[in-house]
C-alpha cells in the first residue's frame, strides 16, 4: 500500500534527532487537548444529552422519519419540530435537517431505539470510523510515533472538531473517513475508486463539491467519473425517498440559509451563526454585515471565494499527482463551503497529519521555509481551540486554515522538485 520513495523518506526521517522542543511540546499540547474533551464529556454531556440537546437530535428525528414513512415531509419544519419535540425533547425551535435523505435511511435503524441510546451508538460508529482512519493512515506516521509512540493517537483524540464531532453527534468524521478513503485510493493509483468513495460523502456537500470541482478543473478525469457516478446515485436514492416536491423545498431551503432568496418557511428561517464559521462566508459576513449592505457582503463573499478557488487550482495545476491534488483542496474546501462550524474542521486532519509527518523532521535544518510548513499544521492543531474560550469569534480561526492551504500547497512544491535541487 505504500509507495518505496514514501517508505524510504519516512525511515530517513525517523532516524533525524528529534529536537527537544518539539518533544516538549508534542509531550504538553495534545494531551492538554484530550483533556479538554475529558472534562467536556464529564461536564457537559450529563447536563445536554438528557434534553436532547446535542445537534444528533436532528439526525435522528430524521432517521425517525424515513424509517416511519415521513420522508415524504422531511423538509417540513414543522413537521420536524413536532417529530423532534416527540421522540427527543421538548425545544422552542427545531434543528433543522438539512443534509440529503440518503443519509437518514443510512442511520434509520439507530431510530430504533431511545434517543439517548442511539446517540452512544452513532458515538460508537463514529469511534469505529475515526479507527479505521487511524489504522489507514499508519504508514503515513512513522516519524510521529518515532516522538512518542502514542502521539498519533493523541493527535487524533486531542484535535478539537474531532472532539466536537463526537460531543455533538455530528457526521464530520465519517465525511473525514470517506476523504481518508480517497486519498488512500490516490496513492493506490485508483482514481475511479476513490471517487466513488468520495462521492458516498455528499452529504457533506458543502465540502465535498469544492474538492470535485477542483479535480474537474485539474482534469483528473477517472476521479471525476466515480464522483459523479457516485453523486448521481446518492442523489437519485434522495429523489425517490423524499419526492420531487421535498426535494424542489430542500433546494429553496438551502438558498434561503444562505441569503440568495427570501426565506419562506420556518425551516430557512432559523438562525445561522456565522461567527462561529472559519471559512470565508462567516468571517466577511461577521465583520462586515453591521457596517456594509447585504448585497456587498454577499458580493464580497463570493468575490473572495472566488479567488481562493482560482488560486487553489493554479497551484495545483503543475501538479499530476492526485493524492497531492486531494492535500490541497482540501483546505480551500473549507474556507469557501457555505458551512464550517468546528466540526467540519475534521476533515482537515488527514492533511495536517501529513505534513507534521513531512516537515517536523525538518524542525533542526535552518530552512525557515520548511518551519513555516510544519508550524502551520502545528497551528492549525491548536488554533479550534477558540471555541472554548471565544464561541462567538471563532471565525478568526479562517487565519490559520489560509496560512495552512498557503503551506500545503508550498509543501507540494518542494516535494515535486528534481532530487538535485531538493530541499528533502
Amino acid at each position: 500500500m505504500v509507495k518505496s520513495e514514501t517508505i524510504r523518506r519516512s525511515t530517513t526521517t525517523a532516524e533525524r534527532e528529534v529536537p527537544y522542543y518539539v518533544k516538549g511540546l508534542a509531550l504538553g499540547i495534545p494531551i492538554y487537548f484530550v483533556a479538554i474533551h475529558m472534562w467536556t464529556w464529564i461536564l457537559s454531556v450529563p447536563v445536554v444529552l438528557p434534553k436532547g440537546g446535542y445537534d444528533f437530535r436532528q439526525i435522528y428525528a430524521a432517521a425517525y422519519m424515513v424509517r416511519t414513512g415521513h420522508a415524504h415531509k422531511l423538509y417540513d419544519y414543522d413537521t420536524q419540530k413536532q417529530i423532534q419535540d416527540e421522540t427527543v425533547s421538548p425545544q422552542p425551535i427545531a434543528l433543522p435537517y438539512v443534509s440529503p435523505s440518503y443519509e437518514a435511511l443510512a442511520v434509520a435503524p439507530l431510530s430504533w431505539f431511545h434517543f439517548r441510546t442511539a446517540y452512544f451508538l452513532f458515538l460508537a460508529v463514529n469511534m469505529a470510523a475515526l479507527g479505521f482512519c487511524f489504522v489507514l493512515l499508519q504508514p503515513w506516521m512513522h516519524f510521529l510515533r518515532n516522538i512518542y509512540p502514542w502521539l498519533p493517537a493523541a493527535l487524533f483524540l486531542g484535535f478539537l472538531p474531532i472532539g466536537a464531532t463526537l460531543i455533538e453527534g455530528q457526521d464530520s468524521i465519517l465525511l473525514t473517513t470517506c476523504v481518508v478513503g480517497a486519498w488512500v485510493l490516490l496513492n493506490e493509483e485508483s482514481p475511479l475508486f476513490a471517487g466513488i468513495v468520495l462521492g458516498i460523502a455528499l452529504f457533506k456537500f458543502s465540502i465535498v463539491l469544492p474538492i470535485a470541482l477542483l479535480f474537474v478543473f485539474w482534469r483528473q478525469w477517472q476521479f471525476s467519473l466515480g464522483f459523479a457516478a457516485s453523486g448521481a446515485t446518492f442523489a437519485g436514492i434522495s429523489i425517490w425517498l423524499t419526492g420531487i416536491a421535498q426535494t424542489k423545498l430542500y433546494v429553496e431551503t438551502l438558498f434561503s440559509i444562505a441569503g440568495l432568496r427570501p426565506a419562506t418557511n420556518g425551516l430557512s428561517i432559523y438562525p445561522v451563526s456565522w461567527q462561529m464559521m472559519a471559512n470565508v462566508h462567516g468571517f466577511v459576513f461577521t465583520l462586515a454585515s453591521q457596517c456594509l449592505p447585504k448585497h456587498v457582503v454577499e458580493f464580497t463573499t463570493i468575490l473572495i471565494s472566488v479567488l481562493v478557488m482560482a488560486w487553489t487550482m493554479i497551484c495545483g495545476w503543475r501538479f499530476r499527482q492526485a493524492s497531492k491534488l486531494l492535500l490541497l483542496a482540501i483546505p480551500c474546501s473549507v474556507l469557501i463551503s457555505h458551512h464550517a462550524y468546528s466540526h467540519d474542521l475534521s476533515v482537515l486532519l488527514l492533511p495536517m497529519i501529513i505534513l507534521l509527518e513531512d516537515f517536523l523532521p525538518r524542525e533542526p535544518l535552518p530552512r525557515n521555509r520548511d518551519r513555516m510548513i510544519a508550524g502551520s499544521a502545528a497551528l492549525l492543531f491548536v488554533a479550534p481551540v477558540m471555541e472554548s474560550y471565544s464561541r462567538n469569534h471563532f471565525y478568526f480561526v479562517l487565519i490559520p486554515v489560509v496560512f495552512f492551504l498557503w503551506a500545503v500547497a508550498a509543501s507540494l512544491s518542494k516535494q515535486s522538485l528534481p532530487p538535485d535541487r531538493s530541499t528533502l
